[in-house]
């Protein structure tokens, strides 16, 4: 029960809130890409001023850089030296692109959630995670923080959801 005088949201009716953790490479992965962001924001903000984003523009932030440190570790695998340490890279790289999702739920990261279980031969989950991106793009409606992020990775939307229907077939 919320006392009247507490001030914490509430997640909307239907939802729970989602707490997300870390690991020290994906803080660090998270710390550099706020940090270049903010670099950017504040490089044109008047002096002692420092500029103030939306939460969800920096949840968009926070999951972009666990993206990018998706992206390191896949690009890793090319130089692995035994199975282990690809499962050991394949398995991180799915939990970051799961929190980045949880983060800011772009059904982009389903579909890229997809298609390391691919790689990985994992049909199963591919395909449960191709059929949930499909869902979640039916009613997908991205604001204007939304649509910054997908022009950033170069989505194609519509190439993505007819692969991922021939996928789930």
């Amino acid at each position: 029960m919320r006392n009247s005088n507490d001030s914490t949201p509430k997640p909307p009716k239907g939802y729970a809130e989602v707490k997300v953790e870390f690991t020290e490479e994906e803080s660090t992965a998270v710390d550099r890409t706020l940090h270049r962001y903010a670099s950017v924001f504040n490089s044109d903000a008047p002096e002692g001023m420092t500029a103030i984003v939306p939460q969800k523009a920096k949840d968009a932030m926070t999951a972009q850089g666990l993206i990018e440190y998706v992206e390191d570790l896949l690009r890793a695998l090319r130089n692995c030296a035994s199975d282990d340490e690809v499962v050991t890279l394949i398995d991180k790289a799915l939990k970051a692109q799961m929190k980045a999702y949880a983060i800011h739920n772009l059904p982009v990261y389903l579909f890229q959630i997809a298609g390391m279980f691919e790689l990985v031969g994992d049909a199963g989950n591919a395909k449960e995670f191709f059929q949930q991106f499909l869902q979640a793009q039916l009613t997908f409606k991205p604001d204007n923080i939304d649509t910054t992020f997908l022009n950033q990775i170069n989505f194609d939307i519509p190439k993505s959801v007819a692969m991922a229907r021939e996928k789930v077939r």
